[in-house]
């Protein structure tokens, strides 16, 4: 990662350590959560469609990541916590390697910059709020998460088949300066990535499996 990225990582994850101790309400929180991730989209996919440069082989929400950006929105707009056990397993691990490390290729826009970056700040944000809401996670939200990750997957895998994408990086390793440099060329990096993720996932099922009453 270039002095930069770093630079703009260290201040997202002050403000989000700011946020966690000195910031309890959660109406407050909500709002500007709503007003993160609605700025977020809505400029992305503006600035691609004016500036003819949208690729649905690239910019498409079908990262794990994106896609649990999107399911925050969807759950925000409709008042709804259906949902809220997967978000929040996606949200922790995903944040924080999204904000440690760039999946971007060399030479993209700033607007693309700026959506990586405040989609992973959106992702730590959600999970701060629902960390402080006490939000208890099952065992049986847990494997219903996994297994509705796994579906993702596996959509992702046909997905890319048919358009020659590389989305949950299936086919390739990520671009950019991230942690698959250190891994070994497919398909052992994607074993790799899926037991991070694995692991991820049970830290953060084990940290709020803690708030069970």
């Amino acid at each position: 990662m270039i002095i930069s990225d770093f630079l703009i990582s260290i201040v997202l994850f002050i403000i989000l350590l700011f946020i966690y101790l000195k910031i309890n309400n959660h109406d407050f929180l909500y709002n500007l959560i709503k007003i993160t991730l609605i700025l977020n989209f809505s400029t992305f996919y503006f600035y691609l469609i004016i500036t003819k440069t949208f690729d649905i082989k690239l910019h498409l929400p079908i990262h794990l990541c994106y896609l649990t950006e999107l399911g925050i929105l969807i759950s925000l707009i409709l008042k709804t916590k259906r949902f809220y056990p997967i978000l929040a397993l996606n949200s922790l691990g995903g944040g924080i390697t999204g904000l440690t490390n760039s999946n971007l290729m060399e030479g993209s826009s700033l607007i693309e910059y700026v959506h990586l970056y405040l989609s992973h700040f959106n992702l730590l944000l959600f999970f701060i709020i629902i960390f402080k809401e006490k939000l208890f996670i099952s065992k049986i939200n847990f494997i219903k998460s996994i297994i509705l990750n796994a579906l993702f997957f596996f959509g992702a895998i046909i997905f890319n088949y048919f358009f020659k994408s590389n989305y949950w990086f299936t086919n390739n390793k990520p671009p950019g300066e991230n942690l698959t440099i250190i891994l070994p060329d497919w398909p052992y990096y994607l074993l790799g990535l899926i037991i991070i993720g694995m692991i991820s996932y049970f830290l953060t099922f084990k940290l709020l499996y803690k708030n069970k009453t």
